[in-house]
């Protein structure tokens, strides 16, 4: 039986605050043959590639929260997506979403209007390579809840607009769900056998990548809480184990024998 697919947030499930991992790369070897981790976040896929080789990962990613998805380029993967070198590797890029111009131009129309300033993670960071979402986040000085406004005016314009760590992300028919799925269609593309699919999450960006999997984990913020969005999904699993430690369970659970 092919291994489960699990497709993993990063912040707050299997990266803490301090940047320490779940799991270290042995440990994940250890179960690579009953669990793949494709991580799906709102990061970029410079960023999550820096993230794979961290943990001793390769294969697909779900970047810019499901605007664009990349898989390891090879002469099989030609026909899917744009052959790009990123982080010194060779990556198959496949755009799901709108373009950042695009989105940014609206974002700024909308903010003059309403006269709301904000902080364009493009301009604060290039270095990222945000090329299919926006990542904004209040002005310096302004209180945390001032994009509010201009958040449901992109909304009512049709754009998706979530929370991705300390940033707000904002997609053009995308979301990571969608990530999830144009994946999945890849990989049947290429004749690659499927497992079951997971998926571990635990903020508001997450509620369409766990209604893309058969498992649903919800991981718990260090409270003791779960996200109230994640926590009433249809057959979501609210690990016991918040942070960190809970996706580690998550793994544990994924990679017992299944009943056949």
């Amino acid at each position: 039986m092919p291994p489960t697919l699990l497709f993993s947030d990063v912040d707050g499930t299997l990266l803490d605050r301090e940047g320490r991992y779940a799991m270290r790369p042995t440990e994940l070897a250890q179960v690579r043959d009953r669990v793949t981790v494709i991580l799906a976040s709102s990061r970029t896929i410079l960023e999550l590639s820096r993230n794979q080789r961290d943990l001793g990962l390769d294969g697909p990613v779900v970047a810019e929260n499901g605007a664009v998805i990349a898989l390891p380029w090879d002469e099989a993967t030609g026909d899917l997506g744009a052959h790009e070198l990123i982080d010194d590797r060779e990556w198959c890029v496949v755009a799901v979403g709108a373009p950042a111009q695009e989105l940014r131009a609206e974002a700024r129309a909308a903010a003059e209007s309403l006269g709301t300033a904000f902080v364009d993670q493009h301009v604060a960071e290039p270095g990222v390579g945000r090329r299919y979402s926006l990542a904004l986040r209040p002005a310096p000085g302004q209180a945390a809840d001032s994009l509010d406004r201009l958040a449901n005016t992109l909304r009512r314009g049709g754009r998706a607009v979530a929370s991705g760590g300390t940033w707000l992300c904002v997609t053009g028919g995308a979301d990571k769900g969608r990530g999830v799925r144009t994946v999945l269609d890849c990989l049947r593309r290429l004749g690659r056998p499927i497992g079951r699919v997971a998926a571990a999450g635990d903020g508001d960006n997450d509620v369409p990548l766990l209604l893309a999997a058969e498992r649903r984990f919800v991981i718990g913020h260090d409270d003791g809480t779960w996200h109230p969005a994640l926590r009433v999904l249809p057959r979501a699993e609210c690990v016991p184990i918040p942070g960190v430690a809970g996706w580690r369970e998550v793994i544990r659970q994924l990679a017992e024998p299944q009943e056949v």
